[in-house]
This record gives structure tokens, C-alpha cells and sequence, in this order.
């Protein structure tokens, strides 16, 4: 039941996302071509068999396609008008075509649609500023070992300040980051504070061709850290050792046997090292310290290694954690504006990046996805809440915009092209030139979807 419905999430929550970043985009060429008085012919979100159709008083046809994977707007002056009967065309003949306007007309008709993705993106932000969010602090709660973040010389509960002189006030920020150095080689710059001092030090690690190939785990983690989890107890479970030694919700371990106890990780260490013996647990109640006596359980680890256990949880929410280790994000409607804009300008810059990347080699092209990856994350962003989704749309619409700006034929780049070709010659680009052209770009897409639809099994595989 459970499997079925994170089916039914993941499906659902794909169709509105794609819904809405492809109905914007069509949108925006909808309502300029209307503005310059161009008649259009149909309105159509998805491709394949119609399953609604509607039209309005100027007799635009208003369709949704069984294949939810893109959509259209076709105009008067668009070839397959010509397939329309005869009385049809008659009344074709009284109405403005995209051919009639002029060529900035047809410039702004055909850049509305990657336009309406930019203004989506930036009101998606707005929202989320608005509401406000709520992030990690940068503090380093884990470092790998052989990793960057060890030969950088952090430690648990050290606090990054900034990396690549760019500051760094959350995990979000310190991935935004790490991400822009993907596929690059050179050195990182780290700056941070030492664990309960003020002292401020500087490293630089060096990178070769980093992260190249297909990413598994966040550049975070690839990085060698995770966020710090304090060692507070969410969860007791019942006639576990953790409850007979009177250990309760909200406790903040301190020390077990002696050894300091500054993380989750330091605690799991910790007791994973204790299986089936006796020993006491100092914790944090409020104000009030107390030292716990405590019989140690045990269990069979993945490796089939006997390994120690009490029967608590850590905490897992954001409101759960303390104050101090929050960084809450939030504005007004003026200052979120501006929020907004500069962080759809950060992820245009940070997909622009990784496009120019990709068509060097210095990325994998592995890493494209196709429609079974975003509808996993889809799904992964709707369970993850409101604001998860929201920003999803956002990120998948500036995605949706740059592609429709690329220079190629039948993407809204390509028709910018060949207005611009048209500029120069002073005449019209040829029929037989724009045929061959829409050819190749019709194989050029197709190719890239087959490739990124490979790609995502192969993950699943």
C-alpha cells in the first residue's frame, strides 16, 4: 500500500510540476502573440491523443494531450495550418499571421515563452522568501576520511565562513557552491571558525577534474562533510534500555563512559563500541545534569558485526533543532522581490555553468536526467513539503527556459536564430533551408531525450 502510494505521489506531483512550467512557458508565447494581434490556432499542453478540448471566442482551440512531456502554440502563418479546410482558411485570411508581424514581433513572440520561465521562477522565490525558510547552520557534523574536507584540516563542529571567498551563511549556500566547482580543476578556498573558539583559519585544497563523472551522493558529502546533528534524543522506543535507564524525548547527551559526546555520530560511535555491557550515560535535561545508569543492548550490523544499541532516534526536523544552529530566511514583500531575482540569477549562472560544462567534457553526460528522474524528484520534493516543491518549480522552470534557448532549430533559440539570419539578409530565410534545419534539430532533441531517458534507467538498473 505504502509503495502504491508513493507511486501515486510521484506520478501526480510530475504531471502538476510539468503542468505548470510548461503551461507558463506556453503561456508567455500565448499572450504576446496575442498583444501583436496574431491569431493563434491552438493552445495545447502535452502531445498525443486529446483527452479536452475547448475552444473561446476567437477561435483558439484550448487542448490537453495524453503525453504529459511538453506542449505548443501554434500560430496563424505556422505550416500546419494549411491542413485546416477550405472555409477554414477563408476566415484565415481575415486574420493577422505570424508571418505578417514584424521581425522584433516575432523576436519577442518567440523569447516570451523562456521569458514567462524566468518571471515563474522568480515569483516561485518570492513565495518562498515570503513564507520564509529554514536551513542549517554550516557546521561540520562528520569528516570523512581521505577526503577533501580532512585535507582541509576541518573538524566536527567547526563553522564554515565562506569558501572561494563566496560567504556562507547555510547548507544551501555551501551547496550552491561546491556545485559551481564541479568538473574544474584548481584548488578550493575554505574559510572557517575552529570548534568553541574564535579562532579563524584558512585552507586550500587542490581539485583535478572533480566530480567529473556521474554524481551519487550531494557535493556536499562528496566533499567529505555532513550537516552537524546534536546529540539530542527525539525518540525513546518502548522497554528499550534507553527507557529503563530513565533516559526521556529532548535529553542532550553529554558523555557516555567517560568520553566526550559532542555530535549524533560521536553517540552512535559511542555506544555501537558497548554492545551487551553496563555503563552510564551523562545527559542534559533542561538545566538540571544527570548521570544515567545503563545496560547496553545489542544487534547485527549490515557488515554481520555485533554492534551496540539503546533504542532512541535522533531528531529529524527542523523544529526540533536548537535555535542557535537555525538560519531562518525570511522578508518582506520588497525585499523578497529582491531575493528572488538574485537567486534565480545565482541558478541561471549555476545551470549556465554546468551546460558549458557538459558540451566540454569537463562534466559527465551521465549526470542528464530525463522525465524518470524528474519525476523522482518531483515526488521527493512534494513528501518533502510545500516549499520543497515550490522550489522545484523554480529551478525546473529557469532549467526549462535556458533549454528553449538554445540555438537550435524548433527550440524558441533556434527560431532567434533564424529571425536574426532573416535581419541580415534582409529577405526571407528559404523554406528548403528551414525545412532541413528543422530536421536536424527535430534529431538533435529527440536524441537528447532518448539520452537522458537511457540515463535515468540506468540509474534505476
Amino acid at each position: 500500500m505504502d509503495q502504491f502510494l508513493n507511486i501515486l505521489i510521484t506520478f501526480c506531483s510530475f504531471i502538476v510540476l510539468i503542468g505548470i512550467i510548461i503551461g507558463i512557458h506556453e503561456l508567455g508565447h500565448f499572450l504576446v502573440a496575442r498583444k501583436f494581434g496574431v491569431h493563434v490556432i491552438r493552445f495545447k499542453i502535452g502531445f498525443g491523443k486529446t483527452l479536452f478540448s475547448k475552444f473561446d471566442k476567437k477561435g483558439t482551440e484550448f487542448s490537453i494531450g495524453l503525453l504529459p512531456l511538453g506542449g505548443y502554440v501554434q500560430m496563424l502563418g505556422e505550416s500546419s495550418f494549411l491542413e485546416e479546410n477550405e472555409s477554414k482558411k477563408d476566415n484565415y485570411r481575415k486574420k493577422i499571421s505570424y508571418s505578417d508581424v514584424s521581425l522584433g514581433a516575432r523576436a519577442f513572440i518567440t523569447s516570451a515563452g523562456p521569458l514567462a520561465n524566468f518571471l515563474l521562477a522568480i515569483a516561485a522565490y518570492f513565495l518562498i522568501f515570503l513564507i520564509g525558510t529554514k536551513d542549517l547552520v554550516p557546521i561540520v557534523g562528520q569528516v570523512n576520511e581521505n577526503s577533501l574536507a580532512m585535507e582541509a584540516g576541518l573538524d566536527v563542529g567547526d563553522t564554515i565562513i565562506s569558501i572561494d571567498n563566496k560567504l556562507i551563511s547555510s547548507y544551501r549556500d555551501l551547496n550552491t557552491v561546491l556545485a559551481s566547482r564541479v568538473g574544474e580543476t584548481g584548488s578550493i578556498e575554505v574559510k572557517f571558525q575552529k570548534v568553541q573558539s574564535n579562532i579563524i583559519s584558512f585552507s586550500s585544497v587542490d581539485i583535478t577534474d572533480w566530480l567529473s563523472s556521474e554524481l551519487e551522493q550531494s557535493v556536499v558529502t562528496s566533499f567529505g562533510i555532513n550537516p552537524f546533528m546534536p546529540a539530542i534524543i527525539s525518540f525513546v522506543q518502548k522497554d528499550s534500555p534507553a527507557q529503563k535507564s530513565g533516559m526521556l524525548k529532548g535529553d542532550q547527551v553529554l558523555e557516555v563512559e567517560n568520553s566526550l559526546i559532542e555530535s549524533w555520530q560521536d553517540l552512535v560511535s559511542a555506544i555501537s563500541n558497548l554492545p551487551d555491557s553496563d555503563t552510564f550515560i551523562k545527559v542534559q535535561r533542561d538545566s538540571e545534569i544527570l548521570l544515567l545508569p545503563i545496560s547496553v543492548g545489542s544487534t547485527i550490523n549490515e557488515m554481520g558485526i555485533k554492534i551496540g544499541r539503546i533504542g532512541i532516534a535522533r531528531i529529524s526536523s527542523m523544529e526540533e533543532m536548537p535555535q542557535e544552529m537555525i538560519v531562518v530566511n525570511k522578508a518582506g514583500p520588497v525585499k523578497a522581490l529582491f531575493l528572488a531575482i538574485n537567486e534565480t540569477y545565482r541558478f541561471t549562472v549555476l545551470i549556465l555553468d554546468s551546460i558549458g560544462k557538459l558540451i566540454s567534457g569537463s562534466i559527465s553526460s551521465e549526470n542528464i536526467g530525463g522525465p524518470i528522474q524528474i519525476s523522482v524528484l518531483a515526488g521527493s520534493a512534494a513528501k518533502a513539503g510545500f516549499i520543497s516543491f515550490i522550489n522545484m518549480v523554480a529551478i525546473l522552470s529557469i532549467n526549462l527556459g535556458l533549454l528553449n534557448l538554445l540555438p537550435i532549430p524548433i527550440l524558441d533559440g533556434g527560431q532567434l536564430v533564424l529571425i536574426s539570419i532573416e535581419k541580415l539578409k534582409g529577405s526571407p530565410v528559404s523554406e528548403v533551408f528551414i525545412e532541413y534545419s528543422y530536421r536536424i534539430g527535430l534529431f538533435l532533441v529527440v536524441g537528447l531525450m532518448l539520452y537522458a531517458v537511457f540515463n535515468d534507467i540506468a540509474r534505476i538498473v
